[in-house]
Order: structure tokens, then sequence, then C-alpha cells
């Protein structure tokens, strides 16, 4: 379980969030915390899952159109699993559907972020570590 500092974290973070609740189930019980909703201690097996980005079409030229991967969330940018591994894209990677392109790291839960289109890499617009808010854009792609 939780130390009761992160769960004081967990709650600010959720305040400031877009979110409405969050659900961590642990091997010894099941952590929910809603907004503006009333005190529970719940225990429904459900594992935290991240809503993946829908990309956002910036410029359409005939075949070629270039989408954004925006952050589904707020969290710390990781480009990579592991800290000295290979970065999961780099510019002229070519990306499918479900192709992991960076990990969203938020009170210490990692939520791995999906293509959600096929093309090619043409821009990372964050820096591995860098804190990135709702919405903003992490890469664009140049789709088939």
């Amino acid at each position: 379980m939780l130390e009761l500092d992160e769960i004081k974290d967990l709650m600010q973070a959720l305040e400031h969030s877009s979110l409405s609740r969050i659900k961590l189930k642990f091997s010894d019980g099941t952590i929910l915390l809603e907004k503006n909703g009333s005190p529970t201690a719940a225990a429904l097996p459900t594992t935290p899952k991240c809503e993946q980005p829908v990309p956002r079409t910036l410029l359409n030229t005939g075949s070629e159109k270039i989408e954004e991967i925006t952050a589904p969330m707020v969290g710390t940018f990781y480009s990579s699993p592991e800290p000295n591994m290979p970065s999961f894209v780099q510019l002229g990677t070519k990306v499918h559907h479900n192709t992991v392109v960076c990990v969203l790291e938020a009170m210490k839960l990692f939520s791995e972020i999906e293509a959600q289109t096929e093309g090619e890499i043409v821009e990372i617009l964050v820096k591995d570590g860098d804190f990135v808010e709702y919405g903003q854009p992490l890469f664009k792609i140049k789709t088939y």
C-alpha cells in the first residue's frame, strides 16, 4: 500500500487534473480517489489504464498529413522504458496504431502511450524528464 504522503500527493494531483477519479489496485487492497465524491473503501479488481491520446491533424496536403500525439494526462515524459535504454522512437521511426512512443509517469504510476495512428515520427516536441500537461503535444507524425 501507499504511504500517507503518497496518498496526499495523489489527492493533490487529482484536484489539479481533468480526471474525476483515480483507482489503484494493490495485492492487499484498492484505493479509489474521487473528485467531489463520497469517501469509499471499495475493492474492485481493476487495473489503472491510461486513456490513449487521439492524434490531432495539423496539416493536410493531399496524401501527406501531419498529426500530433498529445499527452492524455499530466506527468513526467520518458522516452525509454528505463534509464540507459534506447528510446521507444526516434526521428524517422515508423509507427503503427499500437506502437509505444513514450511513457508518462504520475505519482509513481507509469503509463505507456501508443501512437494511435500509422506514420513516421517527424518531430519530438519534448525532452526526456520534462513535465507535460494534459493535451500538450509530444510528437508530430507524418501519416500515410
